[in-house]
């Protein structure tokens, strides 16, 4: 029996538009390829940035130690974080169906806590007074996939794995889930993920108290 939903937020329910952030801020060729690979694709630093153990100055100076010429830069992208995330047209109608329908819907996401806050601050996640709760990664300085992120959302709120259905765009934070006993969708695209969520919830037999 599914009662509990639970989603990522970037490339699930909200665009992590960093490329499109880069070319707005006039970054191309060589000075995009370097800024990006001292920031969001930093191998330890942007996971880090999510982890949030470190403070956010030290975040921004191991960026820039990385391209220090474009220091200015880096600094501009940490400042505007808001903008790296952009609602997908149809999160909200699809949580409020679910919710219409006795499901409990949970967050568990990987986000650092300036850009998260300044996500929410700025109204790029109009979803959030629908969910039911969550465990964002800065909360509890763990990230996925590291199992103590997904025990400590059950924890919280006493759920069943058995009972959860979690999506992820990322098919490794997807397996980590199913290691602790969840369901679990690899989200591709809207279309694909709700019809592979409806067919789990129709073969469970659903019903919802």
């Amino acid at each position: 029996m599914i009662r509990n939903i639970i989603f990522d937020i970037g490339n699930v329910l909200a665009c992590f538009r960093w490329r499109d952030l880069f070319a707005e801020l006039g970054f191309t060729g060589e000075k995009f390829d370097r800024i990006a690979a001292a920031t969001i694709l930093h191998p330890t630093m942007w996971p880090e940035f999510d982890r949030s153990l470190m403070s956010d100055e030290e975040i921004i100076a191991s960026c820039i130690a990385r391209a220090p010429e474009y220091e200015e830069d880096i600094r501009m992208i940490f400042e505007r974080t808001e903008l790296l995330v952009e609602e997908y047209p149809y999160s909200y109608g699809w949580i409020k169906e679910l919710k219409e329908r006795g499901y409990k819907i949970y967050l568990l996401s990987n986000y650092g806590k300036t850009s998260f806050e300044a996500a929410v601050n700025h109204g790029r996640l109009s979803f959030l007074p629908l969910i039911d709760g969550g465990v964002i990664s800065y909360e509890v300085k763990i990230v996925k996939p590291e199992p103590g992120i997904y025990e400590a959302l059950l924890n919280k709120y006493d759920l069943v794995p058995e009972e959860c259905v979690f999506l992820d765009d990322r098919a490794d934070n997807v397996e980590a889930a199913r290691n602790c006993g969840f369901y679990g969708i690899v989200v591709e695209g809207y279309e694909q993920a709700a019809e592979e969520l409806n067919n789990i919830l129709k073969n469970a037999n659903v019903t919802c108290e």
